[in-house]
């Protein structure tokens, strides 16, 4: 049927699915949850089986792209700190640094409030986005292109000089 990746409903709509069968497919887990509204992600079969997501920045690298429409983005702050080794405790933030948005998107009270409703899907769908953290921290920016960053397959991370730069930039209160 589908391959493991990252698709949108309108990507799925041109493939032929009638919204119907998106829905079905949704509602029944065939397709992940993303944090964003209408992104989701389709897994294989070990990761249905197992609700897990086996490289989750990946997939989130992914559903970020989709959600910004645009692949100028990069890690920073903690997340980066994180990736590099330098913190070792994970504070389960996303800091995303790009051109277009800024914002939060608090999964921790989506989480909660499925928990709260006490179904089998609830329970899944709570546990399959608890993968990606309790906040996407969106941090808008001009000079995104001229930022000093790693490239890697599960996305692009700033370096620890521009760690730096973007805490002193952004001061991003707790």
């Amino acid at each position: 049927m589908l391959q493991k990746q990252v698709i949108s409903r309108a990507q799925l709509r041109k493939e032929g699915f009638s919204k119907k069968q998106v829905d079905t497919m949704f509602a029944s887990l065939k397709l992940f949850p993303t944090p964003f509204k209408n992104i989701y992600y389709v897994p294989s079969e070990e990761e249905k089986k197992g609700w897990f997501i086996d490289k989750p920045m990946r997939v989130l690298t992914g559903a970020v792209r989709m959600f910004l429409e645009s692949p100028d983005f990069y890690y920073s702050c903690t997340t980066a700190e994180e990736r590099l080794g330098i913190r070792w405790t994970p504070s389960n933030e996303i800091h995303i640094v790009n051109g277009n948005k800024s914002g939060r998107i608090d999964l921790e009270e989506r989480i909660e409030r499925d928990l709260k409703r006490r179904t089998y899907r609830a329970g899944r769908v709570a546990h399959v986005l608890s993968i990606y953290g309790r906040r996407l921290i969106f941090h808008r920016t001009k000079n995104v292109a001229s930022a000093k960053i790693k490239r890697t397959p599960y996305g692009n991370f700033a370096l620890k000089s521009q760690i730096l730069v973007d805490k002193k930039r952004l001061r991003e209160k707790v």
